[in-house]
């Protein structure tokens, strides 16, 4: 199913010139990862004994491993019915755990993991480069952990993307602290684990999710600048790279972009353009 929510046209263009001055500020670079997505240049590198690795195999394409939710797993627009009597049957078969029509749009064609694969490309041309798309919807940084060696490890990944913050619940969770410690964790670990570059994102501007107030969940208050500013530090402190989104969403709020209008759901999924706007900040640190 395709997402057709597009940000009105002043606002877009607006939204991606801010990405485009979007200065990286760093403190690290993923210099492993361009440099084998430099070197690896197929058959033509093996005739010269130069495109085999430390075991006499060809060298193998670089492999990318994006850990997210629904923003990485490229959910867009919000399918539940507006009327609130539709949209109460509808939740009760989910909490039932009967067959419900799809509540949102998936499109992994506009991801922004798609998008910036399709840059690197683009980049380097001599290369191939596989991206793993380890986001599920609904996940939050714990379950992330989980299963970091099932989705992340095992694949000996050259470059990680970590983009898991939007749905934290300080009520049952913890505060930033509590999602500080567990972030740092797990670089730690992927860092002990896998040769691979490491990027933190901080993630796209989100609104109190007012979606099931209806049924009679109220939405919640905002937390998500906390996070980002503990990812901003757990990058600092662990001399990982660090691709500040969230950066361009509040440059676009202070240039008066209502958030609103770049959410394809309204509350916490970017629009074709945001995810354009991920894939330009991740190609600062390739640049």
């Amino acid at each position: 199913m395709k997402t057709t929510y597009r940000i009105p046209a002043p606002y877009a263009q607006r939204f991606l010139q801010l990405a485009d001055e979007y200065v990286c500020d760093s403190p690290a670079r993923p210099e492993s990862f361009i440099k084998k997505m430099q070197r690896n240049r197929g058959a033509v590198a093996a005739l010269t004994q130069s495109g085999l690795d430390e075991n006499g195999l060809e060298r193998k394409n670089p492999v990318i491993v994006a850990l997210g939710d629904s923003v990485t797993a490229g959910h867009f627009e919000t399918l539940l019915p507006r009327d609130a009597e539709a949209l109460r049957a509808e939740y009760e078969r989910m909490i039932r755990g009967e067959e419900a029509v799809p509540v949102e749009i998936t499109d992994a064609r506009e991801s922004y993991i798609e998008k910036f694969r399709l840059a690197l490309i683009d980049k380097y041309e001599q290369t191939s480069v596989s991206v793993l798309n380890a986001g599920i919807a609904g996940d939050v940084l714990s379950m992330m952990c989980r299963r970091a060696d099932r989705d992340v490890v095992r694949y000996d990944p050259d470059l990680i993307l970590i983009n898991g913050s939007l749905n934290w619940d300080d009520e049952t969770m913890g505060n930033a602290e509590a999602y500080k410690s567990l972030l740092k964790s797990l670089v730690q670990k992927l860092k002990a684990e896998t040769k691979a570059d490491i990027i933190l994102l901080t993630p796209n501007g989100d609104l109190p999710n007012d979606l099931l107030e209806p049924v009679g969940i109220p939405a919640k208050e905002v937390t998500t600048p906390a996070r980002c500013d503990a990812i901003r530090q757990i990058a600092r402190e662990e001399k990982v790279c660090l691709a500040d989104v969230r950066a361009v969403w509040d440059r676009a709020a202070e240039a008066g972009i209502p958030w609103k209008l770049l959410l394809a759901n309204g509350v916490n999924h970017p629009s074709v353009e945001g995810h354009e706007v991920y894939a330009k900040v991740l190609m600062k640190l390739i640049d």
